[in-house]
């Protein structure tokens, strides 16, 4: 068990190094460019950051399978730091786009690696206060990552955002050491061909995201993943194991959690500017609303393992998802006439559904699953929250800048994730109840 704590330890280390990289980014990255040049390119540093580390989540599910958690992860760490100290040496901004792009192929194993080995060590009781635990640090750095983002630029240099993960890197490494897996891996073919087939098309489908003439990508992204399809058809070990797509519950999960991410999830990243624009409230205020997200998500996802033992998935999926809706209708009917402190009591009753559903839908993906196939399921699922948050807060930022006033951009993006929430309802009465395992207790 002591072992195990530093182990804890090491997980949680990570979820901070990940966490304050994509909070501290946010702060330093227009000084960064004023000094390297290349305004161009700005928003290049995040796009490629994005690309490699969401498309590599199911690889490193894949490996995890087969090569065991321990190892890959502390690799990911590894690349990640790696990357850091080349990011901290840039010169250029084409340099520091490249080294970008390293530190996102470390940080595409580092949160997925760490769920999994949260998975193999602890019961489902257990797991449920774990991710509160790192939904929490998440929320901090949220608050704590800009403000630290400033102190580096204003007083050292905004090298030291990514210096700062050297010592944090080495840690991590360090705390799961003492680390011993108990399972037994299968080392199998890997499908090289069609985890290729599979990146190029999503990678083109993200980009669509991000460029103007994002049609032609769309297109191409799409027929890349029919290619896909009917390449893995034929394969005799494909990429993603076909036993995936046939076992109801990890289908019916991670199709719920695609669309529940397409809804929303994505609508945070909007609030605060809603309040700054629309009701000019200050940038200190309006971000600090988020914090009632991060409260209700600890509340939410504390007690999901025991709920989960007494209830089962169904039930919770489907209490889940009637909170989302009904507090997102009434974020979209009384948006207008909301005080802060009533916009704050919403969004905490949202951010309790929010903590239960990632927190079941996590050990869903990894109780449904069979041993051997644990590790790809729970990545799978991963970047499939991955995927539906990055489209979905595209297309609400489309539906903002359409709008004649932000006020009314802010009530079409409601309105189109309230209708999304409407199909996950639907959808969560098609997830079975128990696990195997459940069912036997």
């Amino acid at each position: 068990m002591n072992k195990n704590k530093y182990v804890f330890w090491g997980l949680v280390i990570t979820t901070l190094i990940s966490a304050l990289d994509a909070n501290i980014m946010q702060t330093a990255s227009p000084t960064i460019v004023k000094q390297l040049g290349g305004m161009e390119l700005f928003a290049w540093i995040f796009v490629v950051y994005m690309l490699a580390s969401t498309v590599t989540v199911p690889l490193y599910g894949k490996l995890s399978d087969m090569y065991g958690r321990k190892k890959l992860l502390m690799f990911a760490v590894g690349l990640f730091t790696l990357g850091s100290i080349l990011c901290g040496m840039a010169n250029s901004m084409v340099t520091l786009i490249i080294f970008r792009g390293i530190q996102g192929l470390g940080a595409g194993g580092m949160i997925p690696l760490s769920i999994i080995i949260v998975g193999d060590l602890f019961t489902i009781e257990t797991r449920g206060r774990i991710q509160a635990v790192f939904s929490s640090i998440w929320a901090i750095s949220s608050i704590v990552g800009p403000v630290l983002g400033s102190f580096f630029v204003e007083a050292l240099s905004w090298r030291w955002i990514f210096f700062i993960n050297i010592p944090i890197g080495i840690a991590t490494v360090l705390c799961l050491i003492p680390y011993q897996e108990q399972s037994e891996f299968k080392k199998t073919y890997i499908d090289f061909k069609g985890f290729f087939l599979f990146g190029i098309s999503i990678s083109l489908l993200l980009l669509a995201t991000n460029v103007s003439n994002a049609l032609w990508f769309v297109i191409i992204g799409f027929i890349g993943l029919i290619v896909f399809v009917l390449v893995e058809k034929k394969e005799q070990h494909p990429f993603l194991p076909v036993s995936l797509f046939k076992n109801k519950g990890i289908l019916m999960s991670n199709l719920f959690m695609l669309v529940y991410c397409l809804s929303f999830f994505g609508t945070s990243n909007f609030i605060p500017l809603y309040l700054q624009e629309g009701n000019h409230m200050s940038i200190y205020k309006s971000g600090l609303i988020l914090l009632s997200i991060a409260i209700g998500w600890m509340f939410g996802s504390t007690p999901a393992g025991k709920w989960i033992i007494r209830f089962g998935y169904k039930n919770l999926f489907i209490i889940g998802s009637f909170i989302t809706a009904l507090s997102g209708l009434a974020l979209f009917l009384f948006l207008n006439e909301l005080s802060y402190l009533g916009m704050f009591l919403i969004l905490t009753v949202q951010g309790v559904s929010f903590g239960l559903l990632f927190a079941v839908g996590t050990i869903a993906s990894q109780e449904f699953a069979d041993a051997d196939i644990k590790g790809v399921s729970t990545s799978l699922q991963m970047f499939l929250r991955n995927i539906g948050t990055s489209i979905g807060v595209t297309i609400m930022g489309l539906l903002i800048n359409q709008a004649a006033s932000i006020s009314i951009g802010m009530k079409n993006v409601f309105l189109y994730a309230l209708c999304l929430s409407l199909v996950t309802v639907l959808l969560s009465f098609f997830i079975p109840a128990k696990t195997a395992a459940l069912r036997e207790n």
